[in-house]
């Protein structure tokens, strides 16, 4: 593994983060999987994916309906209120805003706030469960 002192940790994190909102902007599905441990779970709205495949099915289905992704003039906000870094373990609280755009002029479609638990693999730090609640 990479040994990196917590203030590396820290900005190594709040990148994730940020990749994971441009992913679900800009990148294909399985672009996902470089954000998630095999493991990983996500759950938002009543509903939870278990494991990188699901959360990668999820994200197709998304991209299937037009909610999210390349084409639908949707963009996510993310900000990253605070990381905590244990180890090889990490979270972070973060506000998230879910922009859409129908009648040229962007409205916020949801906000809420993102709990991410965090895990250092040899590939570097991914995502092992993100809860997601609006509001």
């Amino acid at each position: 593994m990479v040994d990196t002192s917590h203030a590396e940790d820290e900005v190594l994190i709040r990148s994730l983060i940020g990749l994971a909102a441009h992913l679900a902007d800009e990148g294909e599905p399985d672009d996902y999987r470089v954000l998630y441990t095999a493991d990983a779970t996500w759950s938002f709205g009543g509903s939870t994916q278990h494991g990188a495949d699901e959360i990668v099915a999820a994200t197709r289905q998304r991209r299937a309906e037009g909610v999210s992704g390349p084409g639908t003039a949707t963009r996510h906000l993310v900000v990253p209120l605070h990381v905590t870094v244990t180890g090889d373990t990490a979270t972070a609280v973060s506000y998230f805003l879910f922009f859409g755009d129908t009648t040229g002029t962007p409205v916020v479609r949801v906000f809420g706030v993102y709990t991410d638990e965090f895990v250092r693999t040899p590939e570097g730090w991914r995502i092992r469960s993100r809860t997601s609640r609006a509001g």
